[in-house]
């Protein structure tokens, strides 16, 4: 009977086992998962699940899967090796499982801070551990300090506020959501955060975390102290390619697929935040992380490891972020865009920045509270159709809007 391993818990791991099923019926499989918990809902942890009350993280759908007689669920299990040339993968407690088609989902982990620096406690949000040990700490008045103006971090301010917390976000960059790229969502974003309550310190470096007076934690930055009660670090994440690299698959800040989720050896296959792949709109290769790509690309994966030639994964990222009111998507990749045009004001409630290269490529849309624009947008570009003219017509009075033109 053919046998499959999934090496990983979250949405590409179980989008490749549902189409590994579905194109696989006979054969059995096997998910190796540091996580106990079945594959859940983890964008909710920093958006509703942190804002509100919930017990638990909705599970992904079809977990019925797992109470299937072919599935083995290993959860709370790591692997530690992957032998190629015996096709196993070799369990940290000793067991060893054999693979005709192996799929790596491993995911990503969060950069922390050195111990130089935290030498108080810190709060990282990657978990539902994770988020229920922190939105305990999450009551009013609290005073909470956010190390990180990215998506992540704004999302955490956004839900201590609603729970009445008093909110410091600290990044070092000159500008909120500095990756993007876009001087207009990160002009908008702080106008927000602003208007919301939260203080916000930009250009600020942090040189230490330390124990302060009555328990509390002091928060040593370049602008000076501020003391905190809670203090949440999200300074990015780093794909976990040690596994793919030790066994000698080709790896550059993730493993290196091609269309088919496949890497260089025909028997492994790689799907989510682990990879790098082509992006077949603007022929460059990234590394997306978003929770939505990820599970198309596993299932993409899955697709392809049962034997599906047609499977081909190629799509622009896509990540959206609940904001208050508010709803931020983000389509393509910004750090390709040399001028923007702005559809709406972009010091309203409601507008889409359109981003395209020198060459007059549309590679990005990002857009507040516009999601059936970037939702049409997103189709066109997947279906490989022309621009509407609605927004091919915009291109006109694009112009360069650097991150230094930000007031």
């Amino acid at each position: 009977m053919e046998q499959f391993v999934i090496v990983g818990g979250g949405p590409a791991a179980h989008q490749a086992a549902r189409s590994i099923l579905q194109g696989r019926p006979l054969a059995r499989l096997s998910l190796v998962s540091n996580e106990a918990r079945l594959p859940y809902d983890r964008p909710d942890l920093s958006k509703g699940f942190m804002a509100g009350n919930a017990a638990l993280p909705a599970l992904l759908a079809g977990e019925g899967l797992y109470s299937e007689p072919r599935v083995e669920w290993m959860g709370g299990t790591s692997v530690g090796e992957i032998d190629r040339r015996a096709a196993c993968v070799r369990l940290d407690n000793g067991v060893s499982l054999g693979y005709d088609k192996l799929v790596i989902a491993t995911g990503s982990r969060i950069r922390p801070f050195s111990g130089e620096v935290a030498q108080a406690p810190v709060h990282y949000l990657r978990t539902f551990e994770d988020a229920r040990a922190l939105r305990s700490l999450l009551v009013d008045q609290a005073r909470v300090v956010i190390i990180g103006g990215g998506f992540i971090g704004l999302e955490v301010a956004a839900a201590a506020r609603k729970r009445g917390c008093r909110v410091t976000v600290i990044e070092a960059q000159a500008q909120l959501l500095a990756r993007t790229g876009c001087a207009v969502l990160s002009r908008w974003a702080r106008t927000l955060h602003a208007e919301n309550g939260v203080d916000v310190l930009l250009h600020v470096k942090v040189d230490a975390i330390e124990p302060g007076p009555s328990g509390n934690t002091l928060v040593q930055t370049s602008a000076g102290p501020v003391h905190a009660d809670v203090v949440v670090v999200g300074i990015g994440v780093q794909p976990n390619t040690e596994l793919a690299q030790a066994c000698g698959l080709d790896v550059d800040d993730g493993i290196l697929v091609d269309s088919a989720c496949a890497t260089r050896d025909p028997a492994i296959f790689a799907a989510g935040e682990v990879t790098r792949y082509t992006v077949t709109q603007l022929g460059v290769r990234t590394r997306s992380e978003s929770w939505t790509a990820a599970g198309e690309q596993g299932s993409v994966a899955g697709r392809a490891a049962a034997g599906d030639a047609a499977a081909a994964y190629g799509e622009m990222p896509w990540l959206w972020s609940d904001q208050y009111s508010s709803t931020l998507q983000c389509l393509g990749i910004p750090q390709l865009a040399d001028k923007y045009a702005c559809l709406g004001d972009p010091d309203a409630n409601q507008w889409l920045a359109l981003g395209w290269s020198l060459d007059d490529r549309l590679v990005c849309a990002i857009g507040a509270n516009r999601n059936r624009d970037i939702s049409a947008i997103r189709r066109g570009m997947k279906r490989n159709e022309p621009l509407a003219d609605i927004y091919a017509s915009a291109l006109a009075s694009a112009q360069s809007l650097s991150m230094e033109s930000v007031v």
